[in-house]
């Protein structure tokens, strides 16, 4: 059974989807965020995987509105690119129906608003974090700012982390300790019961 306090710290590191790289709240005119990459890391791919794995996911905590999609079938070959529309703000949707986000590039998003303008950002052999530093410029998007309780759970996870590492480390040693002295032992017995 896993204790209450590990539990809780467990809830706590959830506090990493809320704030962090990423963690931005996108301007009305975003109508939707489109990702193409090979699903492996060659050929300069692994950026765009770990922008999807880590900066892509507050985006969309902080912006569930707004469809994200994501094809994994470019060949490893092709561009990593990432495709953002703008819509309007004041133009009313086309249809009735909420934007639908899809993760394969089977599916088409809904026609919800339509796009006026798009940028590309080419994110082959790049990093997340250069990959973030031009969406932000693109798109204007606004950081969330931690507030003091959340920054002081930060504070408070990461002193915990340091003292489980501490620990760690002082356990490790003593077993280490432990298992010598027990070679020890067993290679003395050894020696015993070849003299007899």
């Amino acid at each position: 059974m896993v204790s209450l306090l590990q539990r809780m710290r467990k809830l706590q590191t959830l506090l990493a989807i809320r704030l962090g790289p990423g963690a931005a709240v996108l301007p009305k005119e975003i109508s939707r965020i489109h990702m193409r990459f090979a699903p492996k890391i060659d050929g300069g791919h692994m950026g765009s995987k770990k922008f999807w794995r880590h900066e892509l996911v507050r985006l969309k905590y902080h912006n569930p509105a707004i469809p994200m999609t994501i094809d994994r079938t470019a060949l490893q070959t092709d561009p990593a690119l990432m495709t953002i529309f703008f819509a309007d703000p004041e133009a009313s949707p086309t249809s009735g129906a909420a934007p639908t986000t899809s993760t394969s590039g089977d599916k088409e998003p809904s026609n919800y608003s339509p796009s006026t303008k798009t940028e590309t950002i080419d994110m082959t052999g790049r990093t997340p974090e250069h990959i973030l530093t031009d969406f932000m410029k693109i798109t204007s998007a606004r950081q969330v700012e931690a507030t003091q309780e959340e920054l002081e759970s930060l504070r408070s996870l990461e002193e915990q982390r340091v003292r489980s590492e501490r620990d760690s480390k002082l356990s490790l040693e003593v077993r280490e300790k432990k298992k010598r002295e027990e070679s020890l032992l067993a290679q003395a017995r050894g020696d015993l019961a070849s003299a007899v």
